[in-house]
């Protein structure tokens, strides 16, 4: 990973700790050694950044046992375990095990017929000896040796979306019909199709900045799997996708800043709306995610006011609309299903 002299001058004591916040700390020292002397944070911090990095390599290896050995009690009742970010994202560093990871996202596939390996694969981690919460329609929430993992039964947040529900569909049609031929060396976890990857990539990233704010790994994340799979990728189909689902704003700025993190541009070239997000990246997380219930909502209504001109720069809609759009789906919408004319009728 290149760190150009941009990135330089945030090198220092308040840069320590911000760049921790900002989930980059093994990375950062990955780069540590292409400064120039003078350049280099001192000694003392300098020992408590290897430390980060030998706390992040051994959490690398238990999780990533953790996921194997769940993925194995899983396909050994007829489910393929595919892993959302994580490793699919790690594996596109030049040190897999430096990338910060907190949880692993999944999504169950049948190895053949159908039913409803979502609650199968709850059932089974249940019999297994772990406690499973159920209480957020998204995802069921579990701990595994150690390991959090977020199994979802829906990939985006559509509850009261249409457009994300599409979304949605989208994305399981392609899941659907992948044939289960990819997956990490040794281990029963599998990668999605990599346009399905893409678009969860950048969803994850779009729904992160509106409700608590984007984070350096998040851009770092997209930068590191667009040059691991460039070739690989129809970007023209990428790019319609991007359009028709009301990302493009956020997407460009969301990649020049990639881009400016990475040295291949200059701070002169970000526009407006680039610096808002740059500002926004850099400002602490507004995070909701420890609270629940009516509270919860309340938290995720004070952002979404808070972020009004994250919706006026960036997105199609207005925040009332994303506001109301929270408010329908709490209300009338508590456990959502795709509607079927939706699943029959999406192209892939």
């Amino acid at each position: 990973i290149i760190y150009e002299p941009w990135h330089y001058r945030y090198v220092g004591r308040e840069a320590a700790r911000a760049i921790h916040e900002q989930g980059l700390p093994a990375v950062v020292i990955d780069g540590i050694g292409c400064l120039p002397r003078d350049s280099r944070p001192q000694k003392k911090e300098i020992i408590q950044w290897i430390g980060q990095v030998v706390e992040s390599e051994w959490r690398y290896r238990g999780q990533r046992e953790a996921a194997a050995g769940m993925a194995a009690l899983l396909h050994d009742n007829g489910i393929r375990t595919y892993v959302l970010k994580g490793e699919v994202v790690s594996e596109c560093y030049p040190e897999p095990s430096h990338r910060l990871s907190v949880d692993m996202d999944c999504f169950l596939l049948p190895a053949e017929g159908g039913g409803d390996v979502w609650e199968k694969g709850n059932s089974l981690v249940e019999q297994a000896g772990y406690d499973v919460k159920r209480g957020f329609y998204k995802n069921s929430t579990f701990h595994v040796q150690g390991l959090v993992v977020e199994n979802h039964r829906f990939m985006t947040p559509f509850r009261g979306s249409r457009n994300l529900e599409r979304l949605e569909v989208l994305l399981q049609k392609m899941m659907a019909v992948d044939e289960g031929a990819d997956r990490f060396e040794g281990t029963y976890l599998y990668r999605p199709p990599l346009m399905v990857s893409a678009l969860f990539l950048v969803e994850h990233a779009y729904s992160h900045f509106l409700h608590e704010g984007l984070t350096w790994r998040h851009i770092l994340d997209w930068q590191m799997f667009v040059r691991r799979h460039r070739e690989d990728i129809d970007w023209k189909t990428f790019g319609a996708y991007v359009d028709d689902f009301g990302f493009r704003k956020f997407y460009d700025s969301y990649c020049r800043l990639g881009r400016l993190l990475l040295g291949e541009a200059a701070e002169s070239d970000l526009t407006g709306a680039d610096r808002m997000m740059l500002r926004d990246v850099w400002a602490p997380l507004d995070l909701h995610e420890t609270l629940h219930g009516v509270k919860g909502k309340l938290a995720l209504a004070g952002n979404t006011w808070r972020a009004r001109w994250k919706y006026r720069e960036f997105t199609d809609i207005s925040w009332l609309k994303a506001l109301w759009i929270q408010v329908k789906g709490f209300l009338f919408m508590r456990n959502p299903v795709l509607h079927e004319t939706l699943m029959e009728n999406a192209l892939i």
